[in-house]
């Protein structure tokens, strides 16, 4: 009897045990699961999401980039049409391409101002597809008043014309500004490069087309009220579709960054505050010597190549080639220039490069570099003025053309990304608008030397690959951005963790 009641207790006490060892386990489930829960609750800013409109919202504003270099060449590309129909010098043409970096310079800090409010990335792609609206109907203006061959036509045409194309020169801030923005606020980190790619490119592709296909537009003079009225209707057009349907932001930030962003935009702050902040975060920039060196880096490269791509005709034309054939060898270089930020894009997105922007940027440098100097040597410069050292044919110019184009190209995603990821957490529209006001002032001055100075312009582009070659090299690239994001996103674990240990 003493043995079995001993058996009895013993499994009652086997069976109290086993009682509250699943207790305890129910409990430590609990635990964890309230853990998560809290966690969640606290971090809800963290769960990060992405949403298909992101493509639509990158769509047009690709479009609206591309109908607006679009309508700035304008003339340019018709201008022996344009100085017989509206009666003009090739002095006026150029006025009114250079209306673009002379009004740039001015309008960029008002853009930044408003892109860093409440919605403000919304505001300014509003005002990028209205503008363009008034700006293509006051260039048609004239022709719908007047007749062409009336004697008053040439004095209305040329003003309306000048306000049409200051108008449209107003909007290319915000085509250059926004472009690392609009990756932040709606894409996440690895595909923001090739976001950005795809937003800088449609400005590159739009100046490619109008120089392909106005000139087939518009064969004769008498042609361009034709030109006019299409560019008219691509602007009608892409502003109904961006004020049918342009969210300002998603519903959920699709990375930490884009949640920092949000939070900075919602702080109301009044303007004289603002133009001080924007002041004081220039400051700071300027004081770190890596973001000095890619900003100017990568200004040099873009405007260096904005004001050479204009000389072809010029440079090639004692070689014996044709203005024709010049403009296709341009039109060369930017389709291959949209390719090679289109394949480095994709390749920066990729997990094994995604710290790797400096090693890339200074492979396509050095590429470009030896290229260009195999172009130095088919050409004539001011080092050998009289005779190229090595010959050339269509096919060779046109094939170290494009390489050039490709690796030029495929840079310019990568210095915008790599300056977001330098200064962060600054918004990466402050970088860029630095970048893009050095690169204009940049532009501007070798706009002024390459009428008459071919030779030296040619020149000058390889040296200033060699120096930017230079500069990357001393520049060090922190990835403070994506460090943030990831540390954000290993929070919630870390809890997790600690409070299972305090169990």
């Amino acid at each position: 009897m003493f043995i079995q009641s001993i058996e009895v207790h013993c499994v009652k006490l086997l069976v109290v045990t086993k009682t509250n060892q699943q207790q305890e386990g129910s409990l430590l489930n609990s635990i964890i699961q309230s853990s998560k829960t809290r966690i969640h609750l606290m971090t809800d800013r963290q769960n990060f999401r992405v949403y298909p409109q992101r493509f639509w919202v990158l769509f047009i504003f690709a479009l609206l980039a591309f109908n607006q270099t679009m309508f700035w060449l304008t003339f340019s590309p018709i201008a022996g049409p344009s100085r017989i129909f509206f009666n003009i010098s090739e002095a006026t043409i150029d006025l009114l391409l250079n209306w673009g970096p002379i009004i740039f310079l001015p309008t960029l800090p008002f853009v930044y101002l408003l892109l860093n409010t409440h919605h403000g990335f919304r505001k300014c792609v509003r005002i990028f597809a209205i503008v363009p609206v008034v700006a293509t109907l006051l260039r048609l203006f004239p022709l719908i008043i007047v007749s062409s061959t009336s004697e008053k036509f040439h004095d209305i045409a040329v003003l309306f014309l000048h306000i049409g194309q200051i108008l449209i020169a107003l909007t290319g801030p915000i085509s250059m500004a926004l472009v690392s923005q609009l990756s932040c606020i709606w894409f996440p980190s690895h595909e923001r490069t090739r976001s950005t790619t795809f937003a800088i490119l449609g400005a590159t592709s739009g100046g490619a087309i109008a120089f392909v296909v106005e000139p087939r537009l518009v064969s004769e003079a008498w042609h361009i009220p034709r030109l006019l009225y299409m560019h008219t209707g691509q602007a009608i057009f892409v502003c109904i579709l961006t004020l049918a349907y342009f969210p300002a932001e998603p519903p959920s930030p699709p990375s930490a960054a884009a949640d920092m962003l949000k939070i900075n935009h919602l702080i109301h702050i009044r303007p004289i505050q603002r133009l001080k902040k924007f002041a004081f975060d220039i400051f700071h920039c300027c004081r770190n010597l890596s973001c000095i060196l890619m900003i100017i880096s990568g200004a040099i490269m873009g405007g260096v190549f904005a004001a050479w791509g204009g000389l072809f005709a010029t440079i090639l034309a004692p070689l014996g080639y044709t203005e024709i054939e010049a403009g296709w060898f341009g039109f060369g270089q930017t389709v291959a220039s949209v390719i090679g930020s289109i394949a480095i894009g994709y390749i920066a997105d990729l997990p094994r490069f995604r710290r790797s922007f400096k090693l890339l940027i200074l492979i396509s440098l050095t590429l470009c570099f030896i290229f260009c100097l195999f172009f130095q040597l088919s050409v004539r410069t001011i080092i050998w003025p009289k005779e190229p050292i090595l010959p050339s044919s269509s096919a060779s110019i046109g094939v170290l053309l494009s390489i050039i184009g490709f690796f030029s190209g495929a840079t310019s995603p990568l210095f915008y990304e790599s300056l977001a990821e330098i200064m962060y957490p600054f918004p990466e529209s402050l970088t860029t608008s630095i970048l893009v006001y050095i690169f204009n002032i940049i532009t501007l001055c070798f706009i002024a030397i390459a009428p008459n100075q071919y030779k030296l312009m040619n020149l000058l582009v390889f040296l200033m690959i060699g120096l930017s070659i230079l500069m990357v090299t001393c520049a060090r690239i922190t990835y403070n951005r994506k460090d943030e994001e990831l540390r954000k996103c290993q929070e919630p674990e870390n809890k997790i963790s600690e409070d299972v240990k305090h169990i």
